[in-house]
């Protein structure tokens, strides 16, 4: 890439700055309907088969299957520009596209969202019983009513508290409106800026919660496509001594709390 031409050598022009990648040159795959979310309670596929045994975090990657993290260090940024992997260093999406906030192109902002790890986590991993049991307590309606006032909570304020924490990520945490916060990069304030452009030190403007607020619910409708209008009485699930138990043998326990993605896939590489 030089200095003053874009990719195909045409010189940047005001819309194609210098310090902004170019639009990939190669597109983002086609995805099937629902932009390919599996249903909220269906088995885990591929990569995220053994997904209990990785510790979730934002900038985990496995580049080697399509997934990457865009969440750049400063040195990075000056290196790379936006939209480039932090790991492979490839550009791989344009935020300068996915930051105007544009729901006429919601189909490619999902799918570019899905190139990330930690996004596509969450748009493909079943939920935890509790985010299941919180969606239909709720009914979709009251879910679907629910949504701007997390955003507002969790991200609205100039300054969040705790930012980069206040959003849970754990399925025995987690409630759907948080998985979709992460799906959709709402979860805190880094996210939102690097995906849609949404700057740090002020606080949203309604539009910008609008904006947000329907990119959960829509993924929320993807994942949760039989999720009746009303809420129905789900019993509160107690946890007995054997359960409790049983739980704290199954966490993750040593080096496994630093597992990448790639070593999930590839437990024997060197």
């Amino acid at each position: 890439m030089t200095g003053h031409h874009d990719d195909t050598g045409r010189p940047r022009t005001a819309a194609n700055p210098p310090d902004s990648l170019p639009f990939p040159t190669k597109p983002l795959p086609e995805l099937p309907p629902k932009w390919s979310a599996s249903a909220a309670d269906a088995s885990p596929e591929g990569v995220w088969r053994d997904f209990d045994k990785v510790k979730i975090r934002c900038t985990m990657t496995s580049c080697g299957h399509g997934l990457h993290c865009y969440r750049l260090t400063k040195k990075l940024a000056r290196l790379l520009g936006p939209g480039a992997c932090r790991e492979c260093h490839q550009p791989l999406v344009s935020l300068e596209r996915t930051g105007q906030r544009d729901m006429a192109d919601i189909d490619h902002t999902f799918a570019a969202l899905q190139t990330e790890a930690i996004r596509h986590y969450f748009w493909h991993v079943p939920f935890g019983q509790k985010a299941l049991d919180y969606a239909y307590r709720a009914g979709s309606r009251e879910l679907h009513a629910r949504i701007p006032r997390f955003v507002r909570s969790r991200i609205g304020k100039a300054e969040p508290f705790r930012d980069g924490t206040q959003t849970p990520t754990s399925r025995e945490k987690a409630n759907a409106i948080d998985y979709a916060l992460h799906a959709v990069a709402a979860c805190c304030r880094t996210c939102a800026q690097y995906w849609h452009g949404i700057g740090k030190g002020r606080p949203l403007t309604d539009a910008e919660i609008s904006y947000l607020s329907e990119l959960a619910r829509r993924y929320l409708n993807a994942r949760l496509p039989d999720l009746p209008e009303d809420g129905r009485y789900i019993p509160p699930r107690r946890r007995t001594a054997a359960n409790a138990h049983s739980n704290l043998r199954m966490l993750p326990t040593g080096p496994v709390l630093n597992m990448k993605v790639t070593d999930l896939v590839h437990p024997h590489a060197s």
